[in-house]
C-alpha cells in the first residue's frame, strides 16, 4: 500500500524559507515513494487545527451520506445515529485518508515572549493530536532567534521531520 501524507505549511510568514522547506519535503517524499497533498494555512499557529480537521473530515466515512430520519425504519435510524457518532469523534484515524502528516513552519523571536507561547501551544497540540489519534506527525516547525538563524536551520529541521515520517511509515 502506498502511503499518502498531507503536508501542511505556514503560508504567510517567511515566504522564502517556507518555499524551500516545501521543495525539500516534496523532493524527499517523491524519492521515498509517498503520495502527498499540500495545503497552506495562514501561520504556524493554525497548523494543529488543520491536522485535526483533516483527521476528522478527510476520511472514508465522510463519503457516506447521512440521510433524514423521515420515513425510515428503526434499524436505519439507529444505523444513521451510529454513523453520526463515528463522524463526531476525533479518533477515527483508521479511516483517515492520510497515513501521516508533515508540518512545516517557522516561529522567529520578536520583541516580546509571544513566540514562546505560540510555540508551546503548537507543539503541545501536535503531540496531543498525534498520540490521541495514533497518527505520525513529522514536526518541521522550528524556532529561531533571527531570520539569519532560521535560514541556517530550516533544511535540517525539514529533513528531521521527513525522517519521522519515514521511520513510522516505511
Amino acid at each position: 500500500m502506498k502511503h499518502k501524507i498531507k503536508i501542511i505549511y505556514s503560508k504567510y510568514y517567511y515566504d522564502e524559507i517556507i518555499k524551500s522547506m516545501v521543495m525539500i519535503a516534496e523532493k524527499n517524499l517523491k524519492k521515498n515513494n509517498f503520495e502527498y497533498d499540500l495545503v497552506g494555512v495562514p501561520g504556524s499557529f493554525e497548523i494543529p487545527y488543520e491536522v485535526i480537521r483533516s483527521i476528522k473530515e478527510d476520511s472514508v466515512d465522510n463519503k457516506i451520506k447521512i440521510s433524514s430520519f423521515k420515513n425510515k425504519e428503526k434499524k436505519e435510524i439507529r444505523d444513521n445515529i451510529v454513523q453520526m457518532a463515528k463522524l463526531s469523534q476525533l479518533n477515527i484515524n483508521n479511516q483517515c485518508i492520510y497515513s501521516g502528516f508533515l508540518v512545516l513552519g517557522c516561529v522567529i523571536k520578536g520583541k516580546t515572549i509571544n513566540h514562546e507561547a505560540i510555540s508551546t501551544s503548537i507543539f503541545t497540540n501536535l503531540q496531543k493530536i498525534s498520540i490521541e489519534n495514533l497518527m505520525p506527525i513529522g514536526n518541521g516547525i522550528f524556532n529561531a532567534n533571527s531570520l539569519k538563524e532560521a535560514e541556517e536551520k530550516y533544511s535540517k529541521c525539514t529533513l528531521q521531520a521527513i525522517g519521522v515520517i519515514n521511520n513510522f511509515l516505511k
